[in-house]
């Protein structure tokens, strides 16, 4: 951004911040890579270390500038759903730049809620379903959330009555469940895929909103192989994936839904190397080094838990 903004989302925006620069440090463990470029506005601390070269943002000097004067390759974006700020920004990208992430016909997939939940219902993936309409007075309490959003951003709780029934235009609607909240991330490339962590979400309702406070990196590891069927089921029913993506689901009734599907660096990322050891790291980074999918098993070490400020 050329500017950092008085309303931006502070959760977002640090969320962001903690996991690029998480990102380097794991790069960094690996001795033959001479070179990181890093894109970021002027007002962010730097990481200190004489292999990142840092092109900043500011209000004299716009990203457009920095991306006509940068000579590299290979690039990884970071960014939210949010706005559609992601699509827009690897729609600009891969005119220029190898882009390290999913397609930009998956990213403009994944990054809508609503076409989510219709692809996936098509092709026959468990999914927790939108809501058409909510009748008032209703026995069931509903969660409506932004089409584009992320970091629990705007997700609020209804029971509906008179007084709550209104416009849901840019807004999706689903049936509140109290079932096991939990997320898996997963490398993939191609029809390539391997489950890294399997983690449980923490959440907490607050005046009507629910967010997610943290999570408990490793907590549902008993859950893998449940998972690890869940990411073949996606990965050969979707083409264009590519990298680190993050899976959010729900168990109803003994069956894991599918409630987001990430197609970026999540939270879990965060508390990886201290639950699953600097093997779960190197296969990170081997990926986007290497193009390679590492398909050797990994161990849990211990959960770890990761809150968000």
């Amino acid at each position: 951004m050329p500017c950092i903004k008085k309303n931006y989302n502070k959760k977002i925006f640090t969320e962001a911040q903690n996991l690029s620069d998480q990102l380097i440090a794991y790069f960094l463990k690996d001795k033959d890579l001479k070179k990181i470029h890093v894109i970021r506005n002027l007002k962010i601390s730097n990481l200190k270390d004489n292999r990142i070269k840092y092109h900043h943002v500011s209000e004299n000097v716009s990203h457009d500038k920095i991306f006509k004067l940068l000579k590299i390759n290979d690039m990884i974006l970071i960014s939210p759903e949010s706005d559609r700020i992601n699509i827009k920004l690897i729609k600009k990208l891969n005119k220029k730049f190898n882009l390290l992430n999913s397609s930009y016909d998956i990213h403009k997939l994944f990054s809508s809620k609503k076409k989510t939940y219709e692809i996936l219902s098509k092709k026959k993936i468990p999914v927790v379903k939108i809501e058409r309409k909510v009748e008032k007075n209703s026995n069931f309490s509903f969660v409506t959330k932004p089409i584009y959003g992320a970091g629990s951003e705007n997700v609020c709780m209804i029971k509906p009555t008179k007084s709550e029934i209104k416009n849901y235009k840019n807004l999706i609607i689903q049936k509140y469940y109290e079932g096991i909240k939990g997320s898996f991330s997963m490398i993939c490339k191609g029809k390539s895929a391997q489950v890294l962590s399997c983690s449980e979400q923490i959440t907490d309702i607050k005046n009507k909103k629910i967010f997610q406070k943290g999570l408990i990196v490793g907590g549902l590891e008993k859950y893998r192989k449940d998972f690890q069927k869940i990411s073949k089921e996606i990965i050969s029913k979707f083409s264009g994936l590519f990298g680190f993506i993050g899976v959010d689901v729900i168990k109803i009734e003994n069956v894991w839904h599918v409630l987001e599907i990430n197609t970026r660096f999540t939270s879990s990322l965060l508390g990886i190397e201290n639950a699953y050891g600097i093997e779960a790291i190197k296969k990170i980074t081997n990926l986007y080094l290497n193009k390679k999918v590492d398909k050797k098993k990994i161990k849990l070490k211990k959960t770890t838990k990761v809150y968000f400020n």
